[in-house]
């Protein structure tokens, strides 16, 4: 290093330089130094020059290496006859270290106070700042106070909870379909299906499992959602719709985004009766269909004009096809979804429009569509890894469910926010959900399943979506199937009000035709 600097440019020192440099720092083996140079200079005298320098730059970087390098390498001996105490391990910057020094006492002192630890604790880990955190506290402090009997009960139930294995789809519950008992009147069968762009699912393979379901279930009002058409391409699309469907869904009604082309919209098919057949509903072509709400959606440009909301009114009841909208990825429209006290509020909004329907209308409302909001930890595939579920999360309130899991807390649908918002929307509007009335626990029945990761389907990770919601007077006498026939003061089905709800149904276990399954229900009029 001395020669690189203060030899004469003339005679080419400079050139080692940037070598010598390198080589004295302390990481680099001195033999590596050796080798280096030869490498630079492979004729004789120059070979021996730059060996000789490599043995000087050995020795300069052993001069400046660390002195706990030194201390390794050679101890140093004690200064005095007395025995050395041991070094401790420097834990704290230099500068902290010298001004605990001096505010230590003087010696004749240090005999009557107890020993003092200069040293910084060692950093928690994760865990224990886990367990010493407020909430584990209170935890803590909760599980102790609780009766002896309770704590048993909890651990039994954690102990016999098997753990799911991980490499097999979500077990789905079993929810059987409620027949329509023999001697009832007409029922009214309602599909709802969110197709993700109608046009792609009419061009595409998906045309024919839509056919399919369609034939199957032989609904008699059938919404879509999410068509995405324009005004201008309704007519066209509509022509090849009438071609694929059956002859019967002849009436159609279309709702479409103005806001914004290509996005959102919903959509109403009616069935009409088959020669020599009585229709449920008498004059399809001459059924009155609204879109969007009324005075409550005056100045509210996405409940106006993006296409959202069909409503159609039968002798019997109102009908609501809704397409809810999205939150957005980055959550830009949560505010508007569940603010109550801004100026325009979907959950509020969309609450009081179906109490107004109830009202003026006086009959029961039916909502059905993608209401893009998952309401219980059944809801939620990933809720299900959880050691708590179902009974024991579904009881924390709903901020407390997102332990492990605070991704969730900013996905569109599965934010604390909405999921709060839900149910206060359900008991504004007086609406049951009608699926979770007939299967208060099933879990692993899901209306949607996100394209973005291929296993989704097959593993049966999802999220319940979809609804059918119906006025509190429609679901009085819904139970669960396991519960019917046991209730002492249950009506014979032909003795109990109409119109009511006699089924309400996921069809997640058929062929999908976009991202999303059809939902239904079954109405006894």
């Amino acid at each position: 290093k001395v020669l690189a600097t203060s030899g004469a440019r003339g005679t080419g020192f400079g050139y080692l330089r940037p070598t010598f440099i390198a080589l004295s720092r302390p990481s680099v083996p001195p033999g590596f130094g050796r080798q280096l140079v030869q490498g630079h200079f492979a004729f004789g005298s120059w070979t021996r020059l730059a060996s000789s320098c490599a043995g000087a730059l050995a020795a300069t970087a052993l001069k400046m290496a660390p002195r706990q390098a030194r201390a390794k390498a050679a101890p140093a001996e004690p200064k005095d006859s007395e025995t050395p105490e041991p070094v401790a391990k420097r834990t704290r910057p230099k500068k902290a270290a010298a001004a605990s020094k001096e505010e230590l006492p003087a010696a004749d002192s240090q005999a009557d106070t107890p020993p003092q630890d200069d040293t910084t604790p060692a950093k928690q880990t994760r865990r224990a700042r886990a367990k010493a955190s407020p909430k584990a506290e209170a935890k803590a402090a909760a599980d102790a106070a609780a009766p002896e009997g309770e704590k048993d009960a909890k651990k039994l139930r954690r102990m016999n909870t098997p753990k799911r294995d991980k490499d097999s789809p979500l077990p789905r519950s079993l929810t059987p379909r409620q027949l329509v008992p023999e001697g009832i009147g007409k029922t009214l069968k309602v599909l709802s299906l969110n197709v993700a762009g109608l046009r792609s699912v009419l061009n595409g393979d998906k045309a024919q499992i839509l056919k399919a379901l369609v034939e199957r279930e032989l609904p008699d009002i059938f919404c879509l959602n999410e068509h995405k058409l324009k005004q201008e391409d309704v007519e066209e699309n509509e022509a090849k719709l009438k071609e694929l469907l059956p002859k019967e869904y002849a009436t159609m009604h279309w709702t479409c985004s103005t806001a914004k082309k290509g996005y959102s919209g919903v959509a109403m098919i009616i069935r009409h009766s088959r020669d020599g057949e009585t229709g449920v509903i008498s004059a399809p072509a001459e059924v009155e269909v609204t879109a969007g709400m009324g005075e409550l959606g005056e100045g509210d440009t996405i409940a106006a004009e993006e296409g959202r909301i069909l409503t159609m009114e039968l002798p019997q009841l109102v009908l609501v096809s809704t397409y809810v909208p999205n939150s957005g990825q980055d959550l830009g429209r949560l505010s508007y979804r569940v603010d109550r006290k801004s100026e325009h509020c979907w959950d509020r909004n969309f609450a009081k429009y179906v109490s107004t329907l109830r009202e003026s209308k006086k009959k029961p409302v039916v909502v059905i569509g993608d209401l893009n909001c998952c309401a219980e930890v059944q809801d939620i595939w990933n809720m299900y890894d959880r050691p708590d579920f179902p009974e024991g999360l579904a009881e924390k309130p709903i901020a407390d469910q997102y332990l492990g899991l605070t991704s969730l807390k900013k996905s569109a649908g599965l934010t604390p926010e909405e999921r709060e918002s839900f149910p206060k929307m359900l008991k504004e509007a007086d609406l049951v959900d009608t699926f979770r009335a007939l299967h208060p626990d099933a879990s692993g029945v899901f209306s949607y399943y996100s394209m973005r990761v291929v296993k989704n389907r097959s593993m049966n990770q999802g999220l319940r979506l979809d609804y059918v919601l119906a006025s509190s007077s429609l679901c009085a006498h819904l139970r669960p199937p396991a519960e019917r026939g046991a209730a002492k003061d249950e009506a014979p089905a032909g003795d109990l009000p109409v119109p009511r709800i006699q089924d309400s149904f996921i069809l997640d276990e058929d062929d999908l035709v976009a991202d999303h399954t059809a939902v239904g229900c079954t109405i006894v009029l």
